[in-house]
């Protein structure tokens, strides 16, 4: 399985860079290596991370065409605090009830972490597609959680991507920024 996930961690590389740059290329990078984690996370007994990433295949499509045809508009939006409030209300409510569920019938080797993961995640992924700042914040604190998860299970590859990611996500938020403040 190590070659399929480092793989998938090359495609995934691929996908934050060119997320930072702006370019809509990022969604195909995403949608494939996302496709390929569904089934090493499966193997890993993280069923939250599997399902999300075939979640994410289906983002991708959303954020490629989200993104239309440039690259470059419309500029990075932020988002008022209570709607980040309401946010992380809603991936509680969500992580208290998936949680047990996987723990009981997914058989998931740490289901609080597996689903407060995912649903953040999904959460990140929609900012990332409405081009919202604010994604880039969501993504440091997400990808840093993740990659411990990740070392626990033994996925070395995908735990020190997940921590590139999570140094990543700030220079996102740098590129990001400076990009909206340079809009006309």
């Amino acid at each position: 399985m190590a070659a399929t996930e480092i793989a998938a961690a090359a495609f995934g590389i691929a996908y934050i860079l060119l997320a930072i740059r702006e370019h809509r290329a990022c969604w195909v990078a995403g949608g494939i290596g996302t496709a390929i984690y569904a089934v090493v996370f499966l193997d890993a007994g993280l069923p939250m991370q599997s399902l999300l990433q075939l979640l994410y295949v289906a983002m991708s499509v959303y954020g490629w065409l989200a993104w239309g045809r440039d690259d470059r508009q419309p500029k990075p939006l932020s988002l008022p605090l209570r709607v980040h409030l309401f946010a992380l209300a809603g991936v509680a409510l969500a992580t208290a009830a998936t949680a047990p569920l996987v723990a009981r019938y997914a058989l998931a080797v740490s289901p609080i972490a597996d689903s407060l993961g995912a649903w953040a995640s999904l959460f990140a992924t929609w900012l990332l597609a409405r081009r919202y700042i604010d994604t880039w914040i969501w993504w440091v604190v997400i990808d840093f959680g993740l990659a411990a998860l990740f070392a626990g299970q033994g996925l070395w590859p995908t735990a020190a991507l997940y921590l590139a990611y999570s140094l990543l996500a700030i220079a996102g938020w740098q590129s990001w920024r400076r990009s909206r403040i340079r809009a006309p």
